[in-house]
């Protein structure tokens, strides 16, 4: 997905979230929203993702991905500590429980992997990974608050539209900046970053729809799980290696992500 640049990905991945979330739009149309309210919280909710996803990109870039994709799969939690400070629901003791995993988890990966001060090649070993991952981390977490406010206001298909379209907002001027408009020409490695756009926006479609229809603290815990195939596909795909610990940590914030919506 990097091979273009993380700029450039940002952009194919904006540009096939327009299509897709755009024909979702086309297809199954809401009432064409009159909410300057539910509009204008849309924007800031997609702003928020894209900004997310920015930072995620940024994670990817330095750290592992199966180490990077488990940490800011922990948003829940942060979601669901907004969702009751904000919108009145409940924290259950097991929730309580699955929290303090999450966060224990997330320390425990960070920590194995900051043990690591040299790459493969013998050269330094950066940890700005791990600040672009907890950016991503909170910042997704707060997302889905002013999402679930916006889907309410406006419905999810006009949602999901300014969604896609705030996607560009944010990577097209990026793109123009820092790669000043320029674009790889190589079929073979733009294909890459097309299709994870692709699935990526179908993905974010069915969460959309999950959130319109769910309950915030119980919706994003589940669509968290899948650093289960991450970490699998990296293992085969990417040959990364984790330590025991690190496993384990996985373990650890998968049962917790999955408790938090018990």
């Amino acid at each position: 997905m990097l091979l273009i640049g993380s700029y450039k990905t940002g952009l194919l991945y904006s540009m096939a979230s327009v299509a897709i979330q755009g024909s979702y739009w086309l297809l199954l149309p809401d009432q064409v929203a009159n909410s300057i309210e539910g509009i204008l919280m849309a924007i800031i909710a997609g702003i928020i993702g894209a900004l997310g996803f920015v930072f995620y990109i940024f994670a990817l870039r330095i750290g592992k991905v199966s180490v990077v994709s488990v940490l800011t799969a922990g948003y829940p939690a942060v979601s669901v500590i907004l969702a009751i400070l904000l919108l009145s629901d409940r924290l259950t003791m097991l929730q309580g429980v699955a929290i303090i995993m999450i966060i224990s988890a997330m320390l425990l990966l960070s920590g194995t992997e900051g043990m690591q001060t040299k790459n493969e090649d013998g050269t330094p070993k950066s940890r700005l990974w791990l600040f672009w991952a907890i950016m991503s981390l909170l910042f997704w977490g707060l997302w889905a608050i002013p999402s679930k406010l916006a889907i309410e206001m406006i419905g999810e298909a006009d949602y999901i539209l300014i969604d896609g379209l705030t996607m560009v907002l944010v990577w097209a001027p990026l793109w123009l900046y820092f790669e000043k408009g320029r674009m790889d020409r190589d079929i073979h490695k733009l294909k890459y970053s097309g299709f994870a756009g692709i699935m990526a926006s179908l993905g974010t479609v069915c969460l959309f729809l999950a959130l319109s229809n769910g309950i915030v603290s119980i919706v994003t815990p589940l669509t968290s799980i899948y650093p289960i195939v991450t970490v699998l596909l990296a293992r085969f795909t990417l040959k990364e290696r984790l330590f025991w610990l690190q496993y384990l940590a996985v373990a650890i914030a998968v049962t917790g992500t999955v408790l938090l919506a018990l």
